[in-house]
């Protein structure tokens, strides 16, 4: 009994001495005088805080010769509510911001606003706000000026102040000074090493040159690559002038800011970042030029063909003057004509104006010479280009021996197969309508920058397709420079084979075939009497970005829109039927079409539109009857022989379900 009261009675206590928070607050207490907590305003509270605070600093009590007993708090709370010594001690980090919402109930120490004089607060380390130190003065070194500052002697310090940085840069090992023999440029040969650690080259170093004139910074520096050195000199050459590009770019870009700024450095940052792509670039052109040179051909750039040719057009303008004067000293009319007032001049027959008049004819022809490259073979005819043709790393050129082509008769639109051999005409007879057609072919050597199988010469005749399984090729082996013959090629599928000699593997691919009929070039002198009338000659069958022939329908399949490619032959025909009607041999099943609004050929594929033009080739969502929930589901357009259009018709639907439609 007695412990139940006293602990009612320390309930009753510790209650007493805790406001009631919704009352403190200004709240309403549901409870009213029945409640256990202490209903007090905040200011009320502080005023008996104070009060209390004087009094106990006038009269000691027992309580304060206890350790760790706090000025201003009562006797601690019993059961759970007592907080440790080590958590009073420290300080209430929220009280001391000002304000803490758990007010008595916090666990720390919420220090008095006058601490005592006869006893010593406990510190609180208080983030101080750091200083700042004054930026120390350092002598600065000069790296760009504006222009208009830019003086001789600030030029010179400019200069000296590069040289020195390029020093102490690169160590001794790494750094070479050479003097020119008259000693007025001084060259310094640096070793760059790329410090990308996932550098993909086994070479990781390269070998620059630089000289600094004495208009440094005015005129960029002179940059070489060594020859002398590991690098390939294509490699080196790409490098050089791609490095010179980026420094003239640089320095145009400074003059327009209106400043001068040492390029040296950036330089460096520019080539450790670009290094790996500046030696992808060189390595693919040291390949193009491998593969150009074992291939026996040579590129010429079109700058080089353009000096060539200008040159030689000097040449011959310095000549025809050299003649003119051997002609006047021989004797060459020179009439001498007095003009009005007493004056008198000399004409040879030409006047100053016909003079540039000339000069710049011969000009527009060195330059006509240029864009128009005299072949042996012109571009005439029909043109027969392989699309998609992929050719293995071994594999050199190909040249077609002999080719079979599908032509279509222009006047009864009769196709038959025809073979041509090279350079050897040939002439037939159409079947239907006995009209005379002629054939030729003339091969083009296809290589990895010419697709360009050859060209045909028809008459009366339009090509309408490539029998590729059928054509004779002659393969050159890029490694033993030896050729073998090919046959049996499919569209879309990769012919893997070995040479003959060296037994290398050669790879040939082709997607497709497109004709395009090349028109003649005009006569600027006039049409000849015997000009033939080229406006009845039609254009090839079938032309990629136009629609097939019937758009790709036969008589069998009227909806089928598309021509089937069989592999038992290599030829297409709109479907199956077709084919047998047509061939002596069984069908095998088509692996690739042409669409019939595009004529572009992909892989066989049921049900699904075109890969070019987006276009369905067959039936599909084009049905008019339900199908079993496959076909056509609007009843609109479905076709009034099929049941399912007019089901449910008659079903009585109530006005709830009418309206909600609606």
């Amino acid at each position: 009994m007695e412990n139940g009261v006293g602990d009612e009675t320390g309930e009753s206590v510790l209650h007493a001495q805790q406001r009631c928070r919704f009352f403190s607050q200004g709240r309403h207490c549901n409870f009213g005088k029945k409640c256990r907590f202490l209903h007090m305003r905040e200011d009320a509270k502080e005023q008996e805080k104070k009060t209390m605070t004087h009094s106990q600093s006038r009269v000691p009590t027992s309580s304060s010769d206890v350790p760790g007993e706090d000025v201003g708090h009562g006797p601690p709370p019993s059961n759970s509510r007592v907080a440790t010594a080590a958590s009073r001690r420290r300080p209430c980090r929220y009280f001391i911001s000002g304000h803490c919402t758990m007010e008595d109930r916090c666990r720390f120490w919420h220090p008095p606003e006058f601490p005592l004089v006869d006893r010593q607060p406990v510190p609180v380390n208080h983030p101080r706000p750091a200083q700042r130190m004054p930026p120390v003065s350092r002598p600065g070194i000069l790296q760009e000026v504006k222009l208009c500052d830019l003086t001789k002697d600030v030029a010179k310090q400019l200069r000296d102040t590069e040289i020195k940085q390029l020093k102490k840069r690169f160590p001794k090992d790494q750094l070479i000074i050479q003097e020119r023999s008259d000693g007025m440029f001084i060259y310094y040969r640096a070793t760059v090493e790329a410090t990308d650690p996932d550098w993909p080259f086994d070479l990781k170093e390269v070998d620059i040159m630089v000289s600094f004139p004495d208009t440094y910074p005015k005129e960029i520096f002179t940059l070489d690559i060594p020859l002398d050195q590991e690098l390939p000199p294509v490699m080196a050459r790409h490098l050089q002038q791609a490095s010179l590009e980026w420094l003239q770019a640089k320095h145009a870009t400074n003059q327009l800011l209106g400043k001068i700024e040492l390029l040296f450095r950036p330089f460096l940052r520019w080539l450790d970042r670009s290094l790996e792509r500046l030696f992808t670039e060189g390595a693919r052109q040291l390949k193009k030029d491998v593969d150009l040179e074992k291939a026996g051909l040579q590129f010429i750039t079109y700058q080089e063909l353009q000096a060539t040719v200008c040159e030689k057009s000097v040449k011959d303008r310095s000549y025809d003057a050299a003649d003119a004067e051997e002609d006047v000293s021989d004797g060459g009319e020179l009439e001498e004509r007095t003009v009005e007032g007493g004056k008198s001049m000399r004409h040879d027959g030409t006047d100053r104006d016909e003079g540039q008049r000339v000069g710049e004819e011969e000009e527009d022809e060195a330059s006509h010479l240029v864009e128009n490259i005299k072949i042996s073979d012109l571009r005439r005819g029909t043109e027969v280009k392989l699309q998609g043709l992929r050719m293995g790393e071994n594999t050199a050129t190909v040249v077609a021996q002999q080719i079979t082509v599908c032509l279509q008769c222009n006047r009864c639109k009769v196709t038959a197969d025809l073979s041509l051999s090279a350079r050897t005409a040939c002439t037939a007879q159409c079947e239907k309508c006995s009209a005379s057609i002629s054939a030729a072919f003339r091969p083009c050597m296809l290589h990895h920058y010419s697709d360009v199988l050859g060209y045909l010469d028809l008459h009366n005749a339009v090509p309408a397709d490539l029998v590729l399984q059928e054509c004779e090729l002659i393969v050159g082996c890029l490694s033993c420079s030896e050729e073998c013959p090919v046959q049996n090629l499919c569209y879309g599928q990769t012919k893997e084979f070995n040479c003959e000699h060296c037994h290398s593997k050669l790879t040939i691919l082709a997607e497709s075939t497109r004709f395009q009929y090349i028109r003649p070039r005009t006569n600027r002198s006039g049409p000849s009497p015997c000009t033939f009338n080229y406006k009845t000659i039609r254009d090839p069958a079938v032309q990629k970005g136009k629609p097939l022939p019937e758009k790709g329908a036969c008589k069998h399949y009227k909806q089928s829109h598309r021509w089937l490619r069989f592999p038992c032959c290599g030829r297409t025909y709109p479907c199956d039927v077709c084919h047998d009607e047509d061939q002596d041999h069984p069908m095998e099943l088509a692996n690739r079409m042409i669409c019939g609004y595009c004529a572009k050929e992909q892989p066989y594929s049921n049900g699904k539109p075109c890969v070019s033009c987006g276009s369905m080739m067959t039936r599909g969502a084009r049905s008019a009857h339900w199908e079993g929930g496959l076909g056509c589901r609007n009843k609109v357009k479905m076709s009034r022989n099929d049941r399912h259009k007019y089901a449910n018709t008659n079903k009585t639907v109530s006005r709830k379900s009418v309206a909600e439609k609606k």
